[in-house]
């Protein structure tokens, strides 16, 4: 999993505009989940990490993330 400010940085560091890193920030947390539980809903919580089971963005965001890494292997760290 990716922390959400880490996401952030790297779509700075591509240079990735202002606005766009907004938007992605606000989807990111302004989303909330809860665990079911014998079917009923547990007390809702905010995600710190990752990106929703579905996503759209998901695939961008596993692209960029990747695209670090494999970076930072190249760079022999």
């Amino acid at each position: 999993m990716v922390e959400h400010s880490t996401i952030i940085e790297i779509l700075k560091a591509k240079g990735f505009p202002n606005k766009w890193c907004t938007w992605i920030i606000n989807i990111l947390t302004s989303t909330t989940t809860s665990v079911l539980v014998n079917g009923v809903a547990g007390k809702e919580f905010k995600c710190k990490r990752g990106v929703r089971h579905e996503d759209p963005l998901s695939p961008l965001l596993f692209v960029l993330a990747a695209d670090l890494l494999q970076s930072i292997v190249n760079k022999g760290y």
